[in-house]
């Protein structure tokens, strides 16, 4: 094929993927971006009170992501699967949240050390490392 990678996708293949999305299961946080999305919407005049009262109860009731879609059929983006986050974005783990947090601190007592020339801030560093590091992990 000129100009082409030569693969080509299965149409039944393409058909599948995409109705396996939409029947994909919703939840809580997807209801309310929906609901937020469609607050925009009317806020910019393409949706009156009522059908917009209207379309968020039945945001609230979906089920699949094909309900959430046939609320914004005949709207412009922002839609609610326009920017979804990445999967499998991990969020950090406690220990690093730990590290950060003695990090600031610790900078916090040896400033206040170098300030008042006083060795009670360097006792409470030496402190604070023992309780939040000296603890057993299980």
């Amino acid at each position: 094929m000129p100009g082409g990678t030569g693969v080509t996708a299965h149409p039944a293949a393409y058909d599948e993927n995409v109705s396996r999305r939409r029947n994909v299961r919703v939840g809580d946080s997807e209801r309310e971006r929906a609901m937020a999305l469609l607050g925009e919407h009317m806020s910019a005049g393409r949706l009156e009170i009522d059908e917009y009262d209207q379309r968020c109860q039945q945001a609230a009731v979906a089920r699949y992501r094909s309900d959430l879609d046939a609320l914004f059929t005949d709207l412009p983006a922002p839609r609610p699967h326009d920017e979804l986050p990445a999967p499998g974005r991990k969020l950090p783990s406690p220990r690093a949240a730990n590290v950060v947090f003695v990090l600031c601190l610790s900078s916090l007592l040896v400033f206040l050390a170098v300030v008042t020339r006083s060795p009670l801030f360097v006792l409470l560093f030496v402190l604070a490392a023992v309780v939040l590091f000296g603890r057993v992990r299980r």
